[in-house]
């Protein structure tokens, strides 16, 4: 199982317009070989509504139900 999950905003450009937008992605940890990696587990895509302040409490529910 993963460690840590998080929202991660990225800036991604539009290759029509060369317009700069933000998408969300759902991604977590996990210890793999004594190391960490990150894997994005979600795109949440560009219309996430949720504001930054509630993303941790966002994850910690998501954990819970998915957890056994």
């Amino acid at each position: 199982m993963f460690a840590y999950m998080f929202v991660r905003r990225t800036t991604t450009r539009s290759s029509c317009s060369g317009e700069t937008c933000f998408t969300y992605r759902l991604a977590c940890t996990e210890r793999v070989g004594g190391r960490v990696r990150q894997f994005t587990l979600l795109n949440l895509g560009r219309h996430f509504e949720l504001g930054s302040e509630q993303w941790p409490e966002f994850c910690a529910r998501l954990t819970e139900l998915i957890s056994p």
